[in-house]
């Protein structure tokens, strides 16, 4: 065994304890998201929504917003704002759990390759260790961030958290 096997074993293990991570993070994020759209629909009813994507989650919060759900303007920008980073969080999310992990030549040291193939081609990023943690902390700050705001959106000042 090449004397370097070990060590890439070992990264490549606590590479793949980051993105399982970040994927529990990502249906963390889903499931909150379907709670919103709950709160701001005014419904105990989760079946509506049950196994959708963020993105046709994002959209139907997006649709009830439109609809005036949210009497308070400043409310109701705070969470389109919030669902806007909350997109684009998941969209990180995506990219790094639909790849593949290798090491390359080229791969920054300290770094992983990700590696993801899509229709208009190849996408190659390299990722460190804090990279990759720093993506799982901040789909579940905004998990709990949106957790506060759906809630907060639906009820009188008196009654937030």
């Amino acid at each position: 065994m090449h004397p370097n096997t070990p060590k890439r074993l070992e990264r490549f293990a606590e590479t793949h304890r980051q993105v399982g991570a970040i994927c529990h993070a990502g249906n963390w994020m889903e499931s909150h998201l379907e709670i919103a759209v709950s709160e701001l629909a005014g419904t105990d009813d989760l079946s509506a929504t049950q196994g959708d994507r963020a993105s046709a989650l994002i959209t139907k919060l997006k649709e009830l917003l439109n609809e005036g759900v949210v009497a308070d303007d400043a409310v109701e920008s705070g969470l389109r704002n919030l669902l806007s980073r909350i997109s684009a969080a998941m969209s990180t999310r995506d990219q790094i759990v639909h790849s593949t992990w290798l090491y390359t030549n080229q791969t920054k040291p300290g770094h992983i390759t990700g590696l993801r193939w899509r229709k208009r081609g190849e996408q190659r990023q390299d990722w460190s260790a804090d990279q990759l943690e720093q993506v799982r902390e901040d789909l579940e700050a905004l998990a709990d961030e949106l957790s506060s705001a759906a809630w907060n959106a639906t009820r009188p000042p008196n009654e937030w958290i």
